[in-house]
């Protein structure tokens, strides 16, 4: 093969990930993880998901082994029902937004964190109450505004079937708000984040255009010495998935935050 003919890969992105809050959960793990199977120099992208930042910030492990790669990329998910019977575990809303200036700081630029607004939820309680935490989204847009923070990524919870035998372990029931409610929400979002100058993606949203939660276009803008990062589209994803392909170091795990509505959780808590 001719000299020309050798193409060079392009480096790998990581997800660390969207089956378990490596972060919240494994912080000294997640790092252990990175050091012997995700060598920098083989890294475009860390790709980190979590509801619980904190460890970013004051774990010292992991903290330095994450300094040591090119490029970080936050999704922080903040529902507004974090320390609530539907999110028992996960810090207070308020406490989370608190660290936005530092974890901008930390990977770089407010480009790099996408706020995960996600899902929206409709269930009654035990006692009858019904939450839906679709209105602290106008308590969240400003917020992010104030900070550079252009893009939220949302859903509606799905109904599966382990998600509704978990609620009802609680003496909750996931309600069904039907598709003229949906719509009507759906409008209600986009209006709200216009108003903010945002831009709303849905994952896996039917009816939404496809949207890449990792998105090897936007991860090779951002990257400071502009390496490329591969586009082509991430195998074994739903079907309205758009996200180019990476390599998710996370794992089908408890995951300590114990979110009531989890499917992908193994292990009630």
């Amino acid at each position: 093969m001719g000299i020309g003919a050798l193409k060079e890969r392009p480096l790998r992105v990581i997800s660390a990930s969207r089956r378990v809050d490596l972060v919240g959960g494994y912080p000294h793990l997640f790092a252990e993880i990175l050091e012997a199977k995700c060598p920098p120099d083989q890294v475009h992208t860390v790709v980190i998901w979590t509801k619980d930042p904190r460890h970013l910030l004051a774990h010292r492990k992991l903290r330095a082994t994450l300094g040591r790669y090119g490029q970080l990329f936050l999704h922080l998910t903040v529902t507004g029902m974090g320390a609530s019977a539907l999110e028992p575990r996960v810090p207070e809303p308020e406490s989370v937004l608190a660290l936005l200036p530092a974890l901008i700081e930390f990977v770089g630029s407010p480009e790099r964190i996408r706020i995960r607004f996600d899902p929206i939820v409709h269930v009654r309680l035990a006692d009858g109450t019904e939450i839906c935490n679709l209105k602290y989204f106008a308590e969240l847009a400003p917020r992010l505004r104030e900070l550079g923070l252009t893009d939220v990524t949302t859903s509606w919870l799905s109904l599966y079937p382990k998600v509704k035998r978990r609620l009802a372990r609680i003496g909750a029931v996931a309600l069904d708000p039907g598709p003229e409610v949906w719509r009507e929400e759906a409008a209600w979002l986009h209006r709200k984040a216009e108003e903010y100058g945002l831009r709303v993606h849905g994952c896996c949203v039917p009816g939404w255009p496809r949207s890449r939660c990792i998105d090897g276009d936007l991860l090779t803008r951002l990257h400071p010495r502009g390496e490329p990062a591969s586009t082509r589209k991430a195998k074994g994803q739903r079907a309205l998935c758009g996200c180019t392909e990476s390599w998710d170091i996370g794992w089908y795990v408890k995951c300590l935050l114990g979110c009531r509505y989890c499917y992908a959780n193994p292990v009630d808590l």
